[in-house]
């Protein structure tokens, strides 16, 4: 039974390495961002920048650094694990200005984000043999178990 619940491995796309390559540009923006901030709005304006403003920035910039941490993670195991598991509830959000999110609840793996594939493919209280990064925590794919 142990062996059977042991996770194994599978390389990761290139689409799967450039979706999380992609999730990390935002940290150059707000680096970029708190950077203009700090040292070049002082000249332009004569005055120092709001120490919120400052703070803020700081926030958000170490928010996004947690987040590419995650993904440099997951790009330099260079493969996601595979394990099998019940999904237990499938969520769709949709906000007024961007893109859905999918997330999904499963019995072992807890709460996860899913690919749009993953999501299409998934249905309440199925088991699945789930294609995930572990620390992203992001489902790449789910397939189905049958019996």
């Amino acid at each position: 039974m142990l062996e059977s619940q042991a996770a194994r491995t599978v390389p990761l796309s290139a689409g799967q390495r450039a979706r999380l390559i992609i999730e990390m540009v935002p940290l150059g923006f707000f680096v970029l961002a708190l950077l203009f901030v700090v040292f070049y709005l002082p000249r332009l304006t004569g005055t120092p920048p709001s120490l919120a403003l400052i703070l803020f920035l700081g926030l958000v910039v170490a928010v996004m650094a947690w987040i590419a941490l995650q993904r440099l993670r997951d790009l330099t195991a260079g493969a996601a694990l595979v394990e099998e598991d019940r999904l237990e509830r499938l969520v769709r959000s949709r906000s007024a200005s961007g893109p859905q999110a999918f997330h999904g609840r499963f019995e072992r793996l807890g709460r996860m984000r899913l690919s749009r594939a993953a999501y299409k493919t998934g249905q309440n209280g199925a088991r699945y043999r789930v294609f995930y990064s572990p620390a992203s925590r992001i489902v790449w794919a789910l397939e189905p178990l049958e019996g």
